[in-house]
């Protein structure tokens, strides 16, 4: 079971530390990280979430995101999740703050959610996909993913807030 730190609407801990099924059932605050790999072509990496995937399975999303556990900062929960997912190796210093969301659009995942950027070069094979929660990862240019978005096209996760602060932080900044 994966424990996690309950936080207030104002992103404060309340001190309470929930099972994270239970903390998306009581519609808990808590706190995720959102990690966007993109390499010198401006292209984003993004993951297919795997079939067993208990919520969105063959979607693409994120490169890779998941939730803070208790006792955990953001930046460890990050360096984590990139180390699980992608078997990638990262230090705080590597890692791009964009932006703080407050997501509460789903009842049942109520998330603050850190987003960072990630230059990263690598090619796709060789991501590592350690824990078996992402089944492949490609990689596609931000001004295509940008239309993706627009398009709402079939099989891509939208988190709309998020795609525009990504997509503002890359313009400014490459």
């Amino acid at each position: 079971m994966e424990y996690i730190d309950i936080f207030d609407e104002n992103n404060n801990s309340t001190g309470e530390i929930k099972e994270k099924m239970q903390a998306h059932e009581d519609g808990n605050f808590h706190r995720t990280a959102h990690i966007w790999i993109i390499n010198d072509k401006r292209e984003l990496l993004l993951q297919k979430r795997s079939a067993t995937k208990k919520s969105h399975p063959n979607c693409w999303d994120i490169s890779g995101a998941g939730h803070i556990r208790t006792g955990e900062t953001v930046i460890e929960g990050a360096i984590r999740e990139l180390k699980e997912e992608l078997g990638i190796a990262v230090e705080e210093k590597d890692l791009q703050y964009i932006v703080t969301i407050k997501s509460t659009k789903n009842l049942k995942n109520m998330e603050f959610q850190y987003v960072y950027l990630l230059n990263c070069d690598k090619e796709i094979e060789e991501y590592i996909f350690e824990d078996n929660e992402v089944s492949e990862v490609k990689y596609v240019h931000f001004q295509e993913l940008e239309k993706m978005v627009e398009e709402r096209a079939e099989g891509l996760l939208i988190h709309e807030e998020e795609y525009k602060r990504l997509f503002d932080f890359i313009r400014e900044n490459y």
